[in-house]
């Protein structure tokens, strides 16, 4: 019997939340496999740079900010 396109997303999504339950963030995202020392120093990386260019953007939006409200109490 064939399954229904709707059943076979629903599926899908019982899968997708129940991966998304377990806190594992260096693992694959298709299987629970543990990923190589390698992958997992790359992820560490890329994560890293994420929050640094977070924190950038962060300070100059700050920055602005700052900058207008101090151009608005001038004048």
């Amino acid at each position: 019997m064939k399954e229904s396109r709707v059943s076979k997303y629903k599926k899908y999504r019982d899968s997708i939340s129940k991966k998304s339950k377990k806190s594992n963030c260096f693992s694959t995202p298709s299987k629970e496999e543990k990923v190589s020392a390698q992958m997992e120093l790359f992820l560490k990386l890329e994560k890293r740079n994420t929050m640094i260019n977070l924190m950038l953007v962060t300070i100059i939006l700050i920055v602005v900010i700052l900058l207008v409200a101090f151009g608005i109490a001038l004048f």
